[in-house]
C-alpha cells in the first residue's frame, strides 16, 4: 500500500532529523578551562537551526522544549525521473495510492523535550501531532480530514569533541523511531490522508558537526546520518523500506556582533536519500529522495524564549510529493 500526501510527511518529518534547541549558554564555570559556549560567545545570540541538529549538547541538568508547527501545502509530486507533476498522476510512493487530483494539506506540530544527562550527553523525546485535510478530490469534489499522533522518537547524543575557538565540535547521534502513528485500518473514504506513520521501527546513527567564524560571526552546522528500517506493516501488508541517508546543512548569521543581539538570519538545506537495504529482506517500496531549503528569520526576545519563522520549499526529489510549508519554531529554556 503506497500513497502520496503521507509520503511527503514521512520524508519531511518522520524520517527527518530532530531540530535543535536554543543555544543559550549556562553560567561560566569556575574552572579556567574555556567551555565551548565561552569560546564562542556568538552562540548566545542565535536560536540554533530549526530542523538541522546541533552538535552542541544540552547543558547538564537543564531542560529545553521546542515546538515547531508547520503547515504543508502539497503542490504536486516528483516523478521517478525527478520531474514535477500535478497531484493525481499514477505516482508510486511509500503510502496509499492517491489516484485523484485534489488539494491536500497537513498541519503538523512536533513537540521535542531535551535534558542534559551529563556535561557531554543529552537525551530527547519527540512526539508529532498531525491534522490532515483533502479538498476537491476527484470528479465528485470529495473532502476528508483526519488527525492523529505520528511516529515518536527517542534520541541520545554524545559530544566527542568540544571545539575551542574555530575548531569543530563533533557529536555522535543515535535515535529510535517508534511506530506510534496511524498505519493500519486505513479507510478509503478518508482519501489516503489517514496514514500518519511508517508502521515500522527505525534506527538512526550518525554524526553532528558545528564550527563558526568569529569575525562574522557565521555559524555552520551539519548532520550525516544513516537510518535502518525494521520490517513494518501498513494496512495489514508487510513493507520493507529502503535504508535512508540524511545530510543536512545550516548557516546562521547574527545581525549584530554584540551580546545584546536579538535577530539572526538562518538558511538550512535538508536532504534525504534512500539507499540499499543492509539488513533483512529486499526493499519492496520505491526509492525516494528529497532536497529542501529553509530560509528563516530568528528573534531572541529573552534568554528563556526564542522564536524563528521560515518557509520550507522542496527543490528536487523523486517518488514523493513536494510541498510549500511555513514553519514556526518556539524554543523554551529551563
Amino acid at each position: 500500500m503506497k500513497g502520496l500526501v503521507s509520503a511527503s510527511l514521512s520524508v519531511l518529518l518522520l524520517g527527518a532529523p530532530a531540530p535543535a534547541w536554543a543555544s543559550e549558554a549556562p553560567p561560566a564555570p569556575s574552572s579556567q578551562t574555556l567551555t565551548e559556549q565561552e569560546a564562542a560567545p556568538s552562540l548566545r545570540r542565535t536560536t540554533g537551526p530549526i530542523i538541522t541538529d546541533e552538535a552542541i549538547t544540552q547543558p547538564f541538568k537543564t531542560w529545553s522544549l521546542q515546538i515547531y508547527p508547520t503547515l504543508y501545502f502539497v503542490g504536486g509530486v516528483f516523478s521517478p525521473n525527478w520531474q514535477r507533476r500535478p497531484v493525481g498522476g499514477d505516482q508510486q510512493t511509500r503510502k496509499q495510492q492517491i489516484a485523484d487530483a485534489g488539494d491536500y494539506r497537513s498541519f503538523q506540530v512536533p513537540v521535542e523535550l531535551y535534558y542534559g544527562l551529563t556535561p557531554r550527553m543529552d537525551i530527547s523525546v519527540t512526539v508529532p501531532f498531525f491534522q490532515n485535510w483533502a479538498f476537491n478530490v476527484g470528479p465528485a469534489g470529495q473532502a476528508a480530514n483526519f488527525g492523529s499522533l505520528g511516529d515518536s522518537s527517542l534520541s541520545l547524543r554524545y559530544m566527542f569533541l568540544s571545539g575551542k575557538a574555530t575548531a569543530p565540535t563533533v557529536t555522535g547521534y543515535f535515535s529510535v523511531l517508534f511506530p506510534t502513528g496511524h498505519a493500519n485500518n486505513l479507510e478509503p473514504k478518508l482519501l489516503g490522508i489517514d496514514q500518519t506513520g511508517n508502521g515500522a521501527f527505525a534506527f538512526t546513527w550518525g554524526l553532528d558537526f558545528f564550527t563558526y567564524l568569529p569575525k562574522g560571526p557565521i555559524l555552520f552546522y551539519a548532520n550525516v546520518w544513516y537510518t535502518n528500517f525494521a520490517d513494518g506493516r501498513v494496512n495489514d501488508t508487510r513493507v520493507h523500506y529502503p535504508d535512508q541517508v540524511t545530510v543536512n546543512l545550516a548557516i546562521e548569521v547574527p545581525l549584530r556582533n554584540s551580546p545584546d543581539n536579538r535577530w539572526a538570519l538562518l538558511m538550512e538545506v535538508l536532504s534525504n536519500w534512500d539507499a540499499g537495504r543492509v539488513f533483512g529482506h529486499k526493499a519492496n517500496q520505491p526509492s525516494t529522495a528529497l532536497v529542501t531549503v529553509l530560509p528563516a528569520l530568528e528573534f531572541l526576545p529573552t534568554s528563556w524564549f526564542n522564536v524563528a519563522l521560515g518557509v520550507q520549499v522542496d527543490l528536487i526529489g523523486k517518488n514523493t510529493a513536494y510541498t510549500y510549508s511555513p514553519t514556526l519554531s518556539l524554543l523554551f529554556n529551563f
